[in-house]
């Protein structure tokens, strides 16, 4: 039945168009800290007239499905005698250019991530409050990119670049599919792999011990982070971490339980190749029906894309986790509400 669609792309570079003569159109999407990066290839007598830093946006169609895919600058053209090759990247390789030395101060991580944001010039759009710091500082040995993807990763939030080049960090929930696909339809391979994950404990501890991030005492180091209370030592089976930026107990015990789900998540992994599915993106929700016995239909929470049209077809790549009700969000709430509960 795919032999009935004719997918299609449009490439603008600078003021031109382009819907033909492209010899490859191959979009690489991510999570951060990875960038998202596009590469479009023409023949040498293309008459392209672009230069670096120039704008570029890709909107591809299936036949069935279309969406804008990517929005950002060009960084190389390179031309040789038989190719002219272009590279572009996103907003991310915005952030990922970008280093500070800035402290905020009584800020949530999302507001740490749309004030990088605003000083890198890239448009933000959902971002998750998530965790609560009394000050975050942001040092020049990381790139902003870095920073955005460590605080994301404190309150369990997935940082990426959408298709009109904006920042996001919402807490994606895997365990419910927004779309489904089909076994010998859309899909034309699919592998999936189930780790041994032998930890079970993750521990965060911050440099303070307080109740609330504007309380006085979060201001201060505190030498015994979990009160008397500390839980088992790092073993094979337990994971600690110190995390100085984290100066409440909440902040910590949410840190710790998105680093778990992280973990599980990498647990139960694998790679699907589509006929060409421009709406996906890091963060999409999926099922696969009608797959052979052994195989998990989902939810699959899709972590990385790559699409790619040429001569040879149109493919969309998907790198996948397979959810489970340990990838379920309300238990970083729930770690959260435990802690505060403790403190009453």
């Amino acid at each position: 039945m795919n032999a009935l669609f004719s997918p299609a792309y449009s490439v603008t570079i600078g003021n031109q168009r382009w819907t033909e003569q492209a010899l490859l159109v191959e979009i690489g999407l991510h999570a951060a800290p990875l960038v998202d990066a596009a590469e479009i290839v023409f023949p040498a007598a293309a008459p392209l007239e672009a230069a670096p830093g120039d704008d570029v946006t890709i909107h591809l169609d299936s036949g069935e499905i279309e969406a804008d895919v990517f929005s950002g600058q060009i960084s190389s053209i390179e031309r040789s005698l038989d190719r002219i090759r272009v590279r572009a990247l996103d907003g991310g390789g915005i952030l990922a250019r970008l280093r500070l030395v800035v402290t905020y101060e009584k800020v949530s991580a999302g507001t740490a991530i749309r004030n990088l944001c605003s000083e890198a010039g890239v448009d933000v759009g959902s971002v998750d409050d998530g965790v609560d710091l009394a000050f975050y500082a942001v040092d020049d040995q990381r790139s902003a990119l870095v920073h955005i993807a460590r605080l994301a990763g404190f309150s369990g939030a997935l940082a990426s670049i959408t298709a009109d080049g904006a920042l996001q960090a919402p807490v994606v929930d895997p365990t419910q599919a927004e779309r489904a696909l089909r076994f010998g339809r859309e899909i034309l391979g699919i592998s999936q792999r189930r780790r041994v994950a032998p930890v079970t404990d993750f521990v965060v501890a911050g440099e303070g011990g307080a109740g609330s991030s504007s309380a006085p005492e979060a201001l201060r180091p505190t030498s015994d982070f979990f009160a008397g209370n500390k839980p088992a030592e790092a073993s094979a089976t337990a994971r600690w971490r110190w995390e100085p930026a984290l100066r409440t107990v909440q902040g910590a015990e949410r840190a710790g339980a998105a680093w778990k789900r992280r973990y599980a998540a990498r647990a139960a992994a694998g790679e699907i190749e589509a006929y060409l599915q421009p709406d996906l993106r890091p963060g999409s929700v999926i099922e696969v029906q009608d797959l052979p016995a052994g195989l998990e239909k989902g939810p699959l929470l899709v972590e990385h894309v790559r699409h790619r049209l040429s001569a040879r077809g149109a493919v969309t790549t998907l790198g996948i986790c397979i959810a489970g009700a340990d990838q379920d969000p309300a238990g970083l709430l729930g770690s959260l509400a435990g802690a505060v509960g403790g403190l009453l």
